[in-house]
């Protein structure tokens, strides 16, 4: 790599130093130095450089707020970067400083970044962003059905044309949609999945960014069961996603090897505790595929258990209890993780402003501002990224 650099011009700086200072810049400045020279642009596009830069780039958080119908669609960012630590115990007393919705509007600010979609899009149709990778973004919409693989931060988009052509007019149960990279051929991937019993027939399609095409796979193994919502977890070449069996009417993780194009099945973590006013939330703690626990009353939560796959994944005797712990708020709700050692929780239909980022293996806390007051949003895990739409 230090070789290529020096194809970049006349420089007093080893090509070592130029590329360390490369690999740590925006990515806004490197589409910039794309326009100095033909030598450039053919070095800032290699596969390699891209890589590299994406290992440099530190994770970032967006709360995603879907524009809905009768809207112009667009997609707010909320900037997570300011921030305040604190222990366990002044979190506790801050958030039950919050009295009244009054107190919880004077915490908003206005710093909202809204991105208008670069993309031609209907008006009153419904836009969700239904999972992110390696600072791509897959972006759904309901009505039309149709699907976009965006990068943000070069605002580059493909349009995926949907292989089966279902919108909300004819199902209103929208398919559950999935997008993950495959490290072996460098790939990503799409996965649509039919997410109603109506649709217990229907096809399971895999869409490759290399191959430009969508593919129908098999699926045996996910008859009778119903992905339950939020967006899948992506780990070491591998999706996962919670799903309800209507066979015996209990909770199971679905996964799916995106390299061999194979579903399976992992059985949760004591699964004999798991009772209807009990809830899971799938996340990766320290590069594991984890659970969060928690148990309540449908409305209060009363502690938290935090679970690890650390052996052979699809073995039950696999999944360890790390962490028990009581919650901050009662009212608080495992939304995600971040950073590989923090876990994220918010506050369902905006009671509270905040989200909440917790470290059980250091027991720290830090409280961040949601910076706007509308209600429904979406925690994504976001890095900037020179990735390319076009595929191989």
């Amino acid at each position: 790599m230090s070789d290529e650099s020096a194809k970049l011009g006349s420089c007093s700086l080893p090509g070592e130093v130029i590329l360390e200072i490369l690999f740590r810049l925006p990515v806004k400045s490197l589409l910039r130095f794309q326009t100095v020279s033909k030598s450039w642009y053919a070095f800032l596009i290699t596969p390699d450089f891209t890589h590299l830069h994406l290992r440099h780039t530190h994770e970032m958080l967006l709360r995603v707020s879907d524009r809905g119908p009768r809207d112009t669609p667009t997609i707010s960012f909320f900037s997570l970067d300011h921030h305040k630590t604190t222990t366990v115990k002044e979190e506790i007393d801050e958030v039950y400083k919050i009295e009244d919705f009054n107190d919880i509007a004077d915490l908003s600010s206005s710093s909202v970044v809204v991105v208008d979609l670069p993309f031609p899009c209907s008006p009153d149709d419904e836009v969700r962003v239904v999972g992110s990778c390696n600072g791509l973004l897959c972006v759904h919409f309901n009505r039309s059905s149709n699907i976009i693989l965006w990068n943000p931060a070069t605002r580059k988009y493909r349009f995926l044309e949907s292989p089966d052509c279902v919108s909300f007019y004819s199902d209103p149960f929208f398919p559950y949609i999935m997008l993950g990279f495959v490290p072996e051929t460098h790939d990503y991937k799409v996965v649509k999945v039919p997410s109603s019993s109506k649709n217990s027939n229907a096809k399971v399609w895999v869409y490759s960014m290399n191959s430009g095409s969508w593919e129908e796979i098999g699926a045996d193994v996910l008859h009778g069961l119903l992905p339950k919502g939020g967006s899948a977890v992506t780990l070491n070449g591998c999706l996962y996603w919670m799903s309800y069996s209507n066979d015996n009417g209990r909770d199971i993780i679905t996964c799916f090897d995106l390299f061999n194009q194979v579903f399976g099945k992992i059985t949760l973590p004591n699964p004999d505790i798991v009772t209807n006013l009990t809830f899971q939330k799938l996340v990766v703690l320290k590069g594991c595929l984890s659970m969060i626990i928690y148990f309540g009353d449908g409305i209060n939560a009363n502690h938290y258990e935090v679970w690890m796959m650390t052996k052979q994944q699809g073995v039950a005797e696999s999944w360890t209890k790390q962490f028990d712990f009581s919650p901050f708020s009662k009212l608080a709700r495992p939304v995600g993780s971040w950073r590989d050692s923090e876990l994220l929780f918010g506050y369902p239909n905006g009671l509270s402003l905040e989200l909440l980022s917790y470290n059980p293996f250091t027991k720290r806390t830090r409280s961040f501002q949601r910076r706007s007051l509308v209600g429904r949003f979406k925690v994504i895990n976001y890095v900037e990224s020179l990735e390319s739409v076009e595929g191989s």
